[in-house]
């Protein structure tokens, strides 16, 4: 109990940097995008999935097992976002593809 109080009180006094400058969220998207077909970044995946399912295997106390659980669910999301993303970027090129296809002939 002590220590949730403590804790918390770490975190008022905390101060965040702010960031200098603006991160867009299509260079983001691009990106995260362009890492899903690379086999580095699946088999990261594939690593880190493997990692948190055998230190569940292990039994791990309550809070542990929770926080690796949560670790799994955001490892998935993020696959799924780099999936998306990539079909998008995918989309677009095959769209960009068609213009320059129909203008050439046109």
């Amino acid at each position: 109990m002590i220590k949730q109080f403590l804790i918390k009180l770490l975190f008022r006094f905390l101060k965040i940097p702010t960031l200098e400058r603006v991160i867009s969220n299509n260079k983001m998207k691009e990106w995260i995008g362009g890492q899903y077909p690379l086999k580095a970044f699946q088999d990261y995946i594939v690593k880190r999935d493997l990692q948190i399912l055998q230190l569940l295997g292990e039994g791990v106390p309550r809070e542990d097992y929770l926080m690796y659980i949560g670790q799994r669910i955001e490892l998935g999301m993020l696959l799924k976002e780099a999936k998306r993303n990539f079909e998008i970027l995918e989309a677009k090129q095959k769209k960009k593809e068609n213009e320059s296809s129909k203008n050439k002939k046109g």
